[in-house]
This record gives structure tokens, C-alpha cells and sequence, in this order.
């Protein structure tokens, strides 16, 4: 089955639809810091970033808006929202406070959607496989579920070094543009509590 929609992953304490490539600088960041350091005092965290990530990820990004666009796409972004075709439940799990935003990808542009399989990060930096460095179209979702295969990964009984393992997880879906992610992140702020906690600083 071939699914109609994308999810998008965030912490409930973030609105969704931000990233870590749009902060200004380098892995010195704050923000970037609590990251790094955020599992030592929260043990249902459990993504892990090295201090090379941000510049790795940027060049990841530089590459596949570069192949989005020798296809036709028309990035709007420097840098991708990420969401995943379907659902993730390895992704979902990775954090125990993860919330799920599903977009029917009906509301998604062509222009400025692409997809990897699987995760960009990993499609873009390694070549052992044909779907490697390779981008693929909105239209083209049937064609690659029926090539590779539809990904929903159960998670793990630990996630205890889990970037150490095959990361085939999911199908990647990336969006390269800010008004169809409005009416979600509206929503989101309409739903904090007066005074909440809830900050729109940039996350993964």
C-alpha cells in the first residue's frame, strides 16, 4: 500500500517544522549545545549529534538541492523540512516526547517536494547502493515503493547507539518551502497553554 500522506516529527515543547541548519553560526550555537548535551539530564532524549553534524548536515543539504534542482525542483529553502513518507515508528520512538503532523501529500507542491530513500543524511554521504545519491519526485512515489519498498521500521527494545546500525529506516520526504507549514505550526501555538513553555527554537 502506498501511503497518501507524510509525517513530520517534533518535540512537544517545539513547534514543529523547524531546523537546526537555519541557526545562525555554527555547531557553537546554544541551541545546538543543548542538543548535544540534552540526553545527560534527559534520559527519554535520545538523539545523539557529533560536533562535525551541523557542517555535514549543510553539505548534505547543499548536495541534495542541487540534484532537486538539475530535476526541475524549485527549492524555495536553503535548507529542507524534513518529514517521512507515511509513518516511522523507529522515528516516532527515537524520543519519548515526540508528537506526529500528518500533511496529506495532496497539500504538498511538487516544485518544492523531494524524496530520498531512505534518510537524506545517509542517501546523500555514502554510494554503495543505486538509490544513493539519487533525489526523486512527488510523482514518483509509486514508482519507488514499488522498486524499494515501503519502510516503517519497529523500533528498537534500545536505541543504545543506534546510529551504529542499519539506517534504512524510513522513506524521507523534504519540503522546500514555508506556507504550506504555517496553518500546522498555527495550530500548534494555538493549542499552548498562556505562559507555556513552548519555544520556537530550532530543532532536528
Amino acid at each position: 500500500m502506498i501511503p497518501t500522506f507524510a509525517t513530520h516529527y517534533h518535540l512537544s515543547n517545539r513547534q514543529p517544522f523547524l531546523s537546526l541548519s537555519d541557526l545562525d553560526g555554527d555547531s557553537e550555537h546554544s541551541v545546538f549545545q543543548e542538543m548535544l548535551t540534552k540526553h545527560r539530564h534527559d534520559p527519554s532524549y535520545r538523539r545523539r549529534y557529533g560536533q562535525g553534524y551541523l557542517k555535514t548536515r549543510r553539505l548534505c543539504e547543499d548536495k541534495l538541492r542541487c540534484l532537486f534542482q538539475a530535476r526541475g525542483g524549485l527549492p524555495q529553502r536553503r535548507h529542507p523540512y524534513y518529514l517521512v513518507l507515511g509513518e516511522s515508528d523507529w522515528f516516532l520512538n527515537l524520543n519519548k516526547d515526540h508528537r506526529a503532523v500528518k500533511i496529506p501529500l495532496a497539500e504538498l507542491s511538487p516544485q518544492t517536494t523531494s524524496i530520498t530513500f531512505p534518510d537524506s543524511f545517509l542517501a546523500m554521504s555514502a554510494v554503495n547502493k543505486p538509490y544513493y545519491e539519487k533525489v526523486f519526485l512527488l510523482e514518483e512515489v509509486a514508482e519507488v515503493v514499488e522498486e524499494y519498498g515501503y519502510r516503517n521500521a519497529p523500533p528498537p527494545a534500545d536505541y543504545n547507539r543506534y546510529w551504529e546500525g542499519d539506517f534504512e529506516h524510513y522513506i524521507e520526504v523534504q519540503v522546500w518551502e514555508d506556507p504550506v507549514m504555517e496553518p500546522y505550526r498555527r495550530e500548534w501555538r494555538c493549542q499552548q497553554p498562556a505562559g507555556g513553555s513552548g519555544k520556537p527554537a530550532p530543532q532536528p
